[in-house]
């Protein structure tokens, strides 16, 4: 047996206890490889102009502002949350996805190209009106990424049955940080060896190009044709706007949501220290720009343990359980940022961050997809989205006005204090039980 049929055989292996549809354990094992593709030249780009990292240190260099620093991540997150919930009534009427899921795949990708060119105009105006350009493809990048994301969540939903889901993100995800550490090797070398803003430029070509690959093997998914089933109730709900009744319905109806709905949004509040644990750092020890790529190192390498841990025990344990213990995490990797003198201790804060982030992607993809009936799935992943992205347009307000009115610390603190309300308040929710091994 080659290596891949090994892997499936020993971890992937689907089961008839397992229940999968017969369309769905089919194409299992094709839709895992080109998922896994699509994952690995997405995040090998992905490094290469890393939210987190490389573009606030990039941004730092066009603005001396925190709060502008700060706004570059939160737009493209908040972009890629907020667009969800008015497009999942569309998104459950139809029996295939995959058409629409391209079509917004490509609308996500198209404000890379304009990274390179960006770079051109550095030094021939003045840096910030670049800095205003590049928070414009910014923005677009996070809407493109929140029009897109919807759909591609339900096309992993679909091919992905629950049985495997852990499994199958967490293995994916191990070979594509693994693909990402290699793109920030390569991003540490490019900063050092070109002169600025060439350093930029030459990173974003070759991310540019990965990330079109990414496009074409996902492309390649083979999605089962649901059958969409529609009653007298159906009906009459769509005559009086079914979309908005259904959500009304279920956040008045839905405890449990509502307490994830609140943990989350939280939770994006304790984020907004993430803008600027590679900028302090910088600030802090004196450092040159290539160190942000070697931040971005540390933290997909510490993605690839978190998603080989958190893979292992998804299926077991849960997804809620998954996201607690991400969360308590980054409570450690925040403690450390507040009270770390060294350079060396303050690298911890990023492998906090990899285990953390890995643990989050993970656990609360597949808790979303569990917290609703499955015909209501696209609706719950809608409303989990965009009603919680909010708070990541209000993260970097607040942390923007703590570094310039007292410090980075004190914000780190404050970040500490809402992440830590978040865990508490995920403690009570609720996802589906897990079959035991």
């Amino acid at each position: 047996m080659n290596p891949v049929d090994k892997l499936f055989d020993r971890v992937l292996r689907i089961h008839p206890e397992d229940n999968v549809p017969a369309e769905v354990a089919a194409n299992f094992k094709h839709n895992v490889i080109v998922n896994t593709v699509d994952l690995m030249f997405f995040f090998f780009s992905d490094s290469l102009w890393s939210i987190n990292t490389i573009m606030p240190v990039f941004a730092a260099t066009l603005t001396d502002s925190p709060f502008l620093v700060g706004l570059i991540p939160a737009v493209v997150n908040a972009g890629w949350f907020i667009p969800q919930l008015f497009m999942s009534g569309h998104i459950s009427k139809m029996p295939k996805v995959m058409p629409f899921s391209r079509k917004m795949g490509l609308l996500e990708r198209l404000p890379y190209m304009f990274l390179p060119l960006l770079t051109l105009l550095i030094g021939k105006i003045d840096n910030q009106s670049v800095y205003w350009l590049l928070l414009l493809i910014m923005i677009w990048r996070g809407i493109g990424g929140g029009m897109s994301g919807l759909p591609w969540q339900e096309v992993n939903a679909r091919v992905i049955p629950i049985s495997h889901r852990a499994r199958f993100f967490g293995i994916s995800r191990v070979f594509a940080q693994l693909t990402g550490v290699l793109g920030s090797l390569l991003s540490v070398y490019l900063l050092g060896r070109f002169p600025y803003p060439r350093n930029y430029a030459v990173g974003f070509v070759v991310a540019v190009v990965s990330v079109w690959i990414s496009f074409a093997a996902y492309s390649q998914n083979r999605e089962p044709e649901i059958e969409i089933v529609t009653n007298s109730q159906d009906e009459e709900q769509k005559s009086k706007g079914q979309t908005w009744a259904l959500m009304k319905q279920i956040l008045k109806t839905d405890g449990n949501f509502r307490c994830y709905l609140t943990s989350r949004s939280l939770a994006f509040i304790g984020n907004m220290a993430t803008a600027f644990i590679a900028v302090y750092a910088i600030d802090h020890f004196h450092l040159g720009d290539e160190q942000a790529a070697v931040f971005t190192t540390l933290i997909l390498v510490s993605g690839i343990f978190g998603y080989i841990l958190w893979g292992s025990l998804g299926d077991r344990i849960g997804p809620q359980k998954v996201v607690i213990l991400s969360f308590l995490t980054w409570s450690l990797g925040l403690l450390v940022a507040i009270f770390s003198q060294s350079l060396w201790i303050y690298y911890l804060v990023f492998a906090a961050f990899g285990l953390y982030s890995a643990g989050l992607n993970l656990g609360d993809t597949m808790l979303v997809m569990e917290l609703g009936e499955e015909r209501l799935r696209p609706t719950y992943l809608g409303m989990a989205r965009t009603l919680t992205g909010v708070f990541l347009l209000l993260a970097p307000l607040l942390s923007g006005w703590l570094v310039q009115s007292y410090s980075y610390l004190v914000m780190f603190a404050v970040s500490l204090g809402f992440v830590i309300l978040a865990t508490i308040l995920m403690a009570t929710v609720k996802d589906r039980p897990r079959r035991r091994a």
